[in-house]
């Protein structure tokens, strides 16, 4: 991959890349399920999702020996790169939360002696730290985002943590001549690091799995069963068709809507009903919003071309019932197969994670994980209404507009 700047989820795939998609995420549930058969190493990579924040990327300038720090932003036109303090107030002084954390990049981040340019993300500076007693359990915690992170007092780390001026976790690293041809690696080795008391420096990697991780015959079966039913319900050309809506500008295609529509379940936490049900709710989402968006205009012409495609996503609708219900089911199931790892690897997490509400902190799961092929393919693997619900509606540590 070129920039590693957005993940898609696993089950989204059938609506961004149509009979591909769905290919594709047949592949990766397949050797999900090889690596959870088998203990030991394997040819899929599986990294944790820090809820870090901001995004960080660091290291050498390509070309030069001089250090810099950026956020997304560096591979935008007129891309912000940031050499020293005055860079950062002159790119990110409108957002002076994200500033102070940059400095704080430059200041200590050349300490490890970052070879090439690295991708991670932030988990703390001094300021983000607390000892804190966490369901009876003394600890150092930090929220860089929406997840506080805890790590316990017996852990090797927390005297290390407590000493460091930052914290950050790196996963993706980069190759190229320069910022607009450098390409992506996923993964990244942070044993070539130099040791520095200032900077706690975390792998993403998972490491390899041991027994109790792997499916039990039970589960082995039901995952048999989901993938068998699964590839009865491609229906290509309807998906090549979601996939093309997905692809342009039009918020108002059936497509484009769908997969809102689908975010509309997680932002409310909670799970969907039959595809019957489904789909009777989506047809009547898609006639509400085409038509707000049609009275929203005041000319005849603009509302007339509104309802033009109202009239063509809803006779869509209609026309294609049947494959709408086994997309709606194929989503389901991915969905449904994706979280049987998930909560296999949660097992294995080291540090608590918790959510924090106004009478303490509720325990919750990790953000999720990236499983990684050979071939440099990549696809968010998260409990989506466990943890992308709470990232739509929990209080944050970062403020808004403070990561570009």
């Amino acid at each position: 991959m070129s920039k590693n700047t957005h993940l898609e989820h696993l089950e989204d795939s059938i609506l961004l890349d149509g009979g591909k998609g769905a290919k594709d995420a047949f592949m990766f549930l397949d050797e999900l399920a090889r690596v959870f058969s088998t203990a030991g190493n394997n040819n899929m990579k599986i990294t944790t999702k820090w809820d870090g924040a901001p995004a960080v990327f660091c290291g050498l300038y390509p070309g030069t020996s001089r250090f810099f720090v950026g956020t997304k932003s560096i591979f935008n036109v007129g891309a912000k790169i940031n050499f020293n303090d005055a860079d950062v107030d002159k790119n990110h002084g409108h957002a002076p939360g994200l500033a102070s954390k940059l400095k704080d990049c430059l200041k200590y981040l050349p300490s490890i002696g970052i070879k090439g340019v690295a991708q991670g993300d932030l988990l703390f500076t001094q300021e983000d730290k607390q000892k804190k007693k966490i369901h009876g359990q003394d600890c150092l915690i930090f929220q860089p985002n929406t997840i506080t992170y805890c790590i316990p007092k017996e852990d090797e780390l927390y005297e290390k943590a407590l000493r460091a001026k930052l914290g950050v976790v790196f996963h993706t690293q980069y190759v190229g001549d320069s910022i607009q041809n450098m390409r992506a690696k996923f993964g990244y080795d942070v044993s070539q690091l130099t040791t520095s008391n200032d900077v706690l420096v975390l792998s993403a990697e998972t490491g390899e799995l041991g027994k109790d991780f792997l499916l039990d015959k039970s589960e082995k079966k039901e995952l048999i069963t989901i993938r068998n039913s699964s590839s009865k319900l491609v229906a290509n050309k309807f998906l090549d068709l979601m996939a093309e809506h997905n692809s342009g500008k039009d918020q108002l295609v059936v497509g484009t809507r769908l997969k809102i529509f689908f975010n509309k379940y997680i932002r409310e936490g909670t799970k969907m009903g039959t595809s019957k049900q489904v789909l009777s709710e989506f047809k009547e989402y898609f006639r509400s919003e085409v038509q707000k968006a049609a009275d929203k205009l005041k000319t005849p012409k603009g509302k007339a071309a509104k309802l033009t495609k109202l009239y063509d996503g809803l006779d869509l609708i209609d026309k294609c019932q049947k494959e709408l219900i086994n997309t709606i089911d194929l989503y389901k199931n991915l969905q449904m197969a994706k979280d049987m790892f998930v909560h296999k690897l949660e097992k294995g997490e080291r540090f608590g994670t918790f959510l924090r509400t106004d009478t303490g902190y509720d325990i919750t799961a990790p953000e999720g994980y990236v499983a990684i092929t050979e071939g440099e393919k990549a696809v968010k693997l998260v409990d989506r209404l466990s943890f992308s619900t709470a990232n739509f509606n929990v209080s944050k540590n970062w403020v808004d507009g403070d990561t570009k």
